[in-house]
């Protein structure tokens, strides 16, 4: 089945960024698989882990430890390179000592912690924290965290000048995680365009996956399925079901393709982790084999962009 629309390049283009997510810490190199079955290493998991979303109240001055959520702006970029623009991104504020400030950030599939000194400026605390620097892909954070209005503003810098993006802006919010197996994937989820990862277009022209209706009613964290709630479906659909099982998990998607869906179109997702396979339930678990046994077989629903 084929549908054919007429669209200008103007709209693509704004939509492409905007769709587009960040890099890696922060221009990660892309993955093949699209979902969490690569094992992330020992380091960054133990970051995730160690973390408490509620931070001891000795280490929290003013409440302002915790998850901040929202959009990894590029704002100096290299657009031969084929960047990703804007990402979402999970800052973890993990503890105040003295004047120092302890966190890691999650965004892309990678997970990097940092530190640096914090200072107090009236109902605002100003920090200059950095990456390890063992990471091509680490920089610097500056912002500011507002005690009213529970935000996190700021500025990244990468240390590595030749990336494709090297600095980001972003304007976080405050937000706590709890696991909800009922969260469903939105309205907004279809339509959306599944391109292979080497296959992100560069002239907006041409075919892509399209993802239908068939995905937003299926909730594979829910409800054990069976053969016949998942036959008919297309294999974009099938990936997008079975990748929902790890964003509701938190699972940050380093595989493009997933990352553009799960970032710009469903609200509730918020990436935390690196790796949730021990997170799973049973029917998930499931779920997830008898989704990926489908996929290997099912076809594809192409739309083509007219030319």
């Amino acid at each position: 089945m084929k549908k054919t629309f007429l669209h200008f390049f103007p709209l693509l283009l704004s939509i492409f960024i905007m769709a587009c997510g960040g890099s890696g810490s922060h221009e990660a190199a892309t993955a093949d698989a699209a979902d969490s079955t690569a094992i992330d290493s020992a380091g960054q998991a133990s970051v995730a882990e160690n973390a408490a979303a509620v931070v001891p109240a000795d280490k929290n001055p003013d409440g302002i430890g915790g998850y901040y959520v929202g959009y990894f702006e590029a704002s100096e970029y290299d657009e031969k390179k084929r960047p990703s623009y804007s990402n979402k991104i999970t800052v973890s504020i993990d503890s105040v000592v003295a004047n120092m400030l302890y966190g890691h950030s999650i965004v892309a599939g990678n997970m990097r912690p940092f530190s640096g000194p914090i200072n107090k400026d009236n109902k605002t605390y100003k920090a200059e924290v950095k990456e390890p620097g063992d990471d091509k892909y680490d920089g610097a954070f500056s912002f500011a965290i507002n005690t009213e209005n529970q935000t996190v503003a700021g500025s990244w810098s990468a240390n590595n000048k030749k990336l494709p993006v090297t600095k980001r802006e972003y304007i976080l919010t405050k937000k706590e995680f709890k696991y909800d197996p009922a969260l469903e994937l939105p309205e907004t989820v279809r339509g959306n365009e599944l391109y292979s990862e080497k296959a992100v277009p560069d002239d907006f022209y041409g075919e892509f996956e399209a993802i239908t209706e068939a995905a937003l009613k299926v909730n594979a964290s829910t409800k054990l399925l069976n053969k016949k709630d998942v036959e008919n479906m297309y294999k974009g659909d099938l990936e997008v079901v079975r990748n929902a099982i790890y964003a509701r998990h938190g699972y940050s998607f380093k595989n493009r393709k997933m990352r553009y869906v799960f970032d710009s179109a469903v609200e509730w997702y918020m990436p935390l982790y690196t790796d949730v396979r021990d997170k799973l339930t049973d029917i998930e678990k499931k779920n997830m084999d008898l989704l990926k046994r489908y996929e290997e077989h099912a076809v594809k629903y192409y739309d083509e962009y007219g030319r």
